[in-house]
């Protein structure tokens, strides 16, 4: 318990950054302003870890929002945060399982929702047994505006889609509880295609 209330107290946002946060959030900015913050924010000595990253998300957010154009030059792709945290994962995955009877491609791999439109960023891992069986653990950012989630699924796919499903949804914070999940759907996967 100490240990978590230690970690709590790390989490905390001051009121200056809060002020500040209220700020970026309602006045107009010029890209080039906004761009100043990004990276007055990161080069800050008077604000702790996560008081910048939780600044530097609500600057990358109205960047992507307001300046769309722009926003993949200054800040990289869309989805540069989905395909690296889904690669790390994926690099000690192939360590501990046997992917060699995957149905599907063993790679980090765009999800239809982004291709389509309907969502602002989907890449995914997953593993598909020959009887249908298939897990995955997905990044997805809904519109620019919404904070990533992690998502991570266990069905049987095809017209018994339903059948045995299981899923729950991760912030992105608490990344190692949703692959420690997947492996478990992993292990029940791969196990019963043996």
């Amino acid at each position: 318990m100490g240990l978590k209330l230690n970690m709590e107290n790390n989490k905390k946002i001051s009121e200056k950054v809060l002020k500040i946060k209220g700020i970026i959030e309602t006045k107009e900015y010029k890209i080039k302003e906004l761009q100043n913050f990004y990276n007055n924010i990161n080069n800050s000595k008077e604000i702790s870890e996560y008081e910048k990253e939780f600044l530097t998300e609500i600057v990358e957010k109205k960047i992507r929002v307001e300046f769309p154009n722009k926003a993949k030059k200054i800040l990289g792709g869309k989805s540069e945060k989905a395909k690296e945290l889904l690669e790390e994962v994926m690099v000690d995955l192939l360590k501990e399982f046997n992917w060699s009877n995957n149905e599907v491609k063993t790679k980090v791999k765009a999800g239809g929702t982004m291709i389509s439109g309907k969502v602002f960023v989907c890449h995914y891992i997953s593993y598909k047994n020959d009887e249908g069986y298939s897990t995955a653990i997905a990044y997805i950012q809904k519109t620019p505006e919404e904070d990533p989630y992690l998502e991570v699924h266990y069905r049987k796919v095809g017209k018994d889609f339903e059948q045995d499903k299981e899923e729950k949804i991760f912030p992105v914070q608490l990344r190692e509880e949703a692959v420690t999940l997947y492996k478990t759907y992993l292990s029940k996967t791969i196990l019963s295609n043996d």
